[in-house]
């Protein structure tokens, strides 16, 4: 029987992860065409700009429904039930009957091989497909996934990985901490970047007067800009001429806003909220410095490698960044921008303004960001290095 791969997401498309969708838009136009199963439905509307009707996608019922969970505890025969321990995790027994009820239908397509992205509930359910029916999975680990593993789960990321037939991470970083973490699957790791694809960047034009910074993610803690804000403040104060957007949303806005006001920064920090992914595009374009201030945040987590932080770079934007996760393997410190500690404010406008104040040192920045993205973060390449593994798992 031909193996066949199929992709398994949690939710799919999701706004926030367009290196998933990019990644699958690619395989197929370079032939390799898996299909999609999703446990969630979408729950933004905001466009991706890539386009997705060729590509099928199979969506569960609402698995949290009555019925979903009474068709899955019928469908599950003794056998299946006897393989389910009972650890009385609610999550782990949604894992449970979803895979119950995927199992059949990934059978009468053919699939024997899924590919997940993140260590978490898809790849728990993936990880009990291949208990139940032998379909063998691999994933892609990101950062909040395999650097603070949800507690007390059946089904733990140690399980994942040792059941695994591949582990792809977006840096080195992470690739390293995975093999010191799990010796066992080192020769089963790999990394393999997030790619995109340059050309639809229009290049930036870098200028220093005035200097327009942007900074673009989610107002979560792990983004770190009350730092870019406190920051903001100490460039005013030595009097550099900038204007400083922040693209993005979430609970900590009210946060933020409140910093810019006790600040008095109104008239140069603006949060301009969630926005799509051809306005973020146009704001690269009009900037002058991409800020990606990160932090480890106080339950541990961190960003690994911000895609965001590509497409700046893809740009022609010079970067400033914390020295966080993988961050440091793309942000070549003195080469295409610069690398500061986290969490220091100080250390943080210093940067800024060192290249605020140097036309040159930003262009020559800036054409440094777009090679290194031609280089080692063209989509076709990524997406074909990535080919290359997953037909290794089909056999």
């Amino acid at each position: 029987m031909n193996r066949r791969l199929g992709y398994l997401f949690a939710r799919f498309p999701v706004f926030t992860q367009t290196f998933c969708v990019r990644e699958v838009a690619e395989l197929y136009r370079q032939g390799f065409m898996p299909p999609v199963f999703s446990i969630l439905r979408p729950a933004d509307e905001r466009p991706l700009s890539i386009p997705l009707d060729h590509i099928p996608i199979y969506y569960l019922p609402n698995t949290n429904s009555f019925a979903f969970k009474l068709r899955a505890a019928l469908t599950a025969s003794p056998h299946l039930r006897k393989l389910w321990s009972g650890s009385g995790d609610r999550r782990d027994r949604g894992r449970f009957r979803e895979a119950v009820h995927l199992g059949p239908k990934l059978r009468e397509a053919g699939i024997s091989h899924l590919h997940v992205h993140f260590a978490s509930l898809a790849a728990r359910t993936a990880w009990w497909l291949k208990r139940l029916y032998g379909i063998t999975y691999s994933f892609t680990g990101h950062a909040n996934d395999i650097f603070c593993p949800k507690p007390n789960q059946r089904v733990t990321l140690g399980d994942i990985i040792t059941d695994a037939s591949l582990i792809i991470t977006a840096s080195d970083y992470s690739a390293n901490l995975l093999r010191r973490d799990y010796p066992e699957a080192n020769t089963k790791i790999f990394r393999i970047y997030n790619g995109l694809d340059p050309s639809i960047f229009r290049p930036a034009i870098p200028k220093v007067n005035p200097l327009k910074l942007l900074s673009v993610g989610r107002l979560i803690e792990k983004k770190g800009f009350p730092f870019l804000i406190e920051a903001c403040a100490l460039l005013r104060s030595s009097g550099v001429n900038f204007e400083c957007l922040i693209a993005g949303a979430g609970p900590e806005r009210d946060r933020l806003e409140n910093l810019i006001q006790v600040n008095h920064l109104s008239n140069q920090i603006r949060l301009l909220g969630a926005m799509s992914q051809a306005e973020i595009s146009e704001l690269l374009a009009r900037s002058s410095l991409f800020v990606f201030p990160g932090i480890h945040d106080s339950s541990g987590d961190m960003d690994n490698l911000p895609t965001v932080i590509i497409e700046a770079m893809a740009s022609g934007l010079p970067i400033v960044a914390t020295e966080i996760g993988g961050i440091p393997e793309i942000v070549q410190h003195e080469r295409n921008g610069t690398i500061v500690p986290e969490k220091d404010s100080v250390r943080l406008a210093q940067a800024i303004a060192v290249l605020g104040s140097n036309q040159a040192l930003l262009e020559q920045y800036g054409v440094a960001s777009r090679e290194i993205v031609l280089r080692k973060f063209s989509l076709s390449d990524t997406v074909a290095e990535l080919k290359s593994l997953l037909i290794r798992c089909l056999g």
